[in-house]
């Protein structure tokens, strides 16, 4: 299906995912602008995105900003680039401005789309994401497509679903829709729960399951704790197929770090509390209660690494 060109497409959060994201749908043709959330160097009204790719490619796309405050009402597509701990926040202010979708949740992690969905009736769709990105500095990345990114819907009607993945995609960035987009939200939040949690602790880059035997050991004990899980909330997933997808990630992601390690270096706060913690959470709550230790306690030792002494989650 051909995507509507001038379908406004406004993209939340300048990180590795949302300055890609709007530098192809620029290169493309597409009506995108990318929404400061919060002030930072790239305070401009036009940037310029530099984006490393593959076999040392280099894009250089001028990119609209503007500040989340200035937007009276949101129109159009809006996609959420930003790390799901802002989440609320930002749910209340798309509550603000008379949203009406849809919406794309481009995070990852278990149920990070419910502020969106207590705060609205639009349609809200959750994307998978299948690449890597590394910002090297504030209008710079280094970009991999691992495979087509897969979107689905989790309120409203599946109608929509498809004009916004061909106004979403592009020959650098590919998505494609899916019907049953919690099996993969899950299998993806297991494979971040490996590489968020054991890459950062390690101080490795995403290939160290590729190289290492001994670390792809550890990423099978927590697949296997985590498939438990999932299998007993009705989602249907093999240890196999999950360590298959991480070993297929960390051989095309050589060298490049994963956005936890990056933000624990950085001093910024860290998403795994939508990743391990959250199946930890999950699992103590089923009766009887899953054991997820591996999972929960490397999950625990990232926010340790992480947030200042005392205020680790129970």
């Amino acid at each position: 299906m051909k995507p509507d060109e001038n379908g406004k497409i406004h993209i939340l959060g300048l990180g590795a995912v949302g300055l890609p994201l709007a530098a192809f749908l620029v290169e493309a043709g597409r009506n995108a602008v990318a929404v400061r959330t919060r002030e930072s160097a790239l305070s401009a009204e036009r940037i310029h995105v530099t984006v490393h790719l593959d076999e040392g490619a280099v894009l250089k796309v001028p990119v609209e900003t503007v500040p989340l405050s200035d937007l009276k009402t949101l129109d159009g597509i809006v996609v959420v680039a930003v790390k799901s701990y802002a989440n609320q926040p930002f749910a209340a202010e798309l509550r603000k401005k008379a949203f009406t979708g849809p919406l794309v949740v481009m995070q990852n992690g278990i149920g990070v789309e419910t502020p969106f969905l207590e705060a609205s009736s639009a349609p809200v769709h959750r994307c998978v994401l299948y690449m890597t990105s590394q910002r090297d500095a504030a209008d710079r990345v280094t970009f991999r497509q691992i495979a087509s990114s897969p979107i689905g819907t989790v309120q409203g009607s599946d109608s929509g679903l498809e004009p916004c993945v061909a106004a979403l995609t592009t020959e650098r960035f590919q998505f494609h829709a899916v019907r049953d987009i919690r099996c993969e939200v899950w299998r993806k939040a297991i494979v971040n729960a490996v590489f968020n949690s054991i890459c950062p602790l390690l101080g490795a880059d995403n290939g160290v399951f590729a190289r290492d035997a001994g670390a792809a050991k550890l990423a099978d004990e927590i697949v296997a704790e985590c498939v438990v899980l999932a299998k007993t909330i009705g989602v249907s997933l093999t240890q196999a197929e999950v360590m298959d997808r991480i070993m297929q990630i960390s051989e095309g992601s050589q060298g490049v770090l994963i956005s936890t390690l990056q933000d624990i270096r950085n001093g910024r706060e860290t998403e795994i509390e939508s990743l391990n913690l959250a199946m930890a959470r999950l699992a103590a709550e089923e009766e009887p209660p899953i054991p997820l230790e591996k999972t929960a306690f490397l999950g625990r030792m990232i926010l340790a690494k992480s947030t200042k002494p005392g205020h680790l989650s129970p």
